[in-house]
């Protein structure tokens, strides 16, 4: 792909399907399946995955199901693909996937055929686990019933199967609204977005894996596409591929803020303009007039004026200046500069008044103005200068 050449890119980075090659360790996704691990190995009854969209549930899932050895485990792996499904339709599937043959009838026949396969697979020594993955789609009180009489079902004192339900929020509603199903819960572990260093770390992880440097993204970027995706990796990837189009397309050496918030608009997440964004909310600051006398320094009002050598290396790296012409092929003209100044991805320590000044600004962005005032025309500001003449004789 052309788009990826640009920014010596072998492969796509952020590639949704799962390759080896591009699988990052997160510490918080580690966490999560350490737990899952050992309330699978310990015997417990239902086991609770939780977490937002696209941070990772279902690759923790895959993963502690290929880590369940055949000889101790029978695991299945189903996913929900509905929005909600009734008890009837779970419990069919269930009974298909531990290999009920002929799976159907009433519910009654249904439970007698899953206990019997049960039965069977704990006299061979091993251990029923059911893993439901998208599993907010059980999320009614008749389905999350059923699902609780499942891990009920016991054989010479011992529970016979293992079921551990990976969904979004609205399952971990469902399941803390009912005191009856939430008390049968014996595990619930909840997966929590990258912190801001840990977004750093799998962007770069992902960009080298793709045989790319880390320096394509500026520090801007890396924070737009941290807050934007709300630390979920899987959004990441999705706004991160689509903003290094973007940076393609404005024919950017390097990935800018202004890219990743383009993707973010093109995706329709939500507008970062809206005071009803989160993002936006959080971002908000008080407007900054400024007045650029030099391409390097400008007047912030109360703030005083700053330079780039003024400012703190922190702030010194939030200057964000991609290469080549603006988006649509036109570059500035003659005697005329563009400026582009990004204060959002870097913290302020102790900063002087002046500087905290600038750092208030959420972004300022000052294209085509002249770097010297255009000549007068004859005549013109004469009488001023009369005026100037008069005042100095008197």
């Amino acid at each position: 792909m052309e788009h990826l050449h640009h920014f010596s890119l072998s492969e796509d980075p952020f590639r949704s399907d799962a390759v080896e090659k591009f699988d990052v360790d997160l510490p918080s996704q580690r966490y999560a399946l350490a737990r899952l691990d050992r309330a699978v190995r310990q015997g417990k009854g239902l086991v609770v995955l939780v977490g937002g969209v696209g941070t990772g549930k279902t690759r923790v899932a895959r993963r502690l199901y290929d880590a369940l050895e055949e000889e101790l485990f029978e695991a299945g792996m189903m996913v929900v693909l509905r929005r909600e499904v009734g008890a009837e339709w779970l419990l069919t599937r269930i009974a298909r996937q531990l290999g009920v043959d002929d799976a159907g009838g009433e519910r009654e026949a249904m439970i007698g055929q899953i206990y019997e396969r049960l039965t069977i697979i704990h006299e061979d020594g091993r251990r029923a686990v059911l893993i439901v993955d998208d599993a907010q789609g059980l999320a009614n009180a008749d389905t999350l019933a059923e699902v609780c009489g499942l891990v009920k079902l016991e054989y010479e004192d011992r529970r016979l199967v293992t079921v551990v339900l990976v969904g979004a929020p609205p399952l971990d509603a469902a399941i803390a609204s009912d005191p009856l199903l939430s008390h049968h819960v014996d595990v619930r572990v909840s997966l929590a977005p990258l912190e801001p260093e840990e977004t750093s770390a799998y962007l770069a992880a992902r960009i080298e894996a793709a045989g790319g440097s880390a320096e394509i993204l500026l520090p801007g970027a890396c924070a737009a596409l941290h807050e934007l995706a709300e630390g979920a990796p899987g959004r990441m990837n999705a706004l991160a591929d689509n903003a290094l189009y973007e940076a393609w397309v404005a024919q950017h050496s390097q990935l800018a803020r202004s890219d990743v918030e383009q993707a973010h608009r093109d995706l329709g997440w939500g507008e970062v303009g809206n005071p009803a964004h989160p993002v936006a909310s959080a971002r908000r600051a008080k407007p900054v007039q400024a007045e650029v006398t030099d391409p390097l320094s400008f007047e912030a009002t109360g703030g005083g004026s700053a330079s780039s050598a003024d400012l703190d290396p922190e702030l010194d790296a939030v200057f964000e200046r991609p290469s080549g012409p603006r988006p649509g092929g036109r570059g500035a003209p003659e005697g005329h500069h563009t400026v582009v100044m990004d204060f959002d991805a870097a913290p302020v320590r102790s900063a002087p008044p002046a500087r905290r000044g600038i750092a208030e600004a959420t972004r300022i962005q000052i294209e085509d103005v002249p770097l010297e005032a255009p000549p007068k025309r004859d005549g013109e500001g004469d009488e001023v200068d009369d005026l100037f003449m008069e005042l100095l004789d008197d």
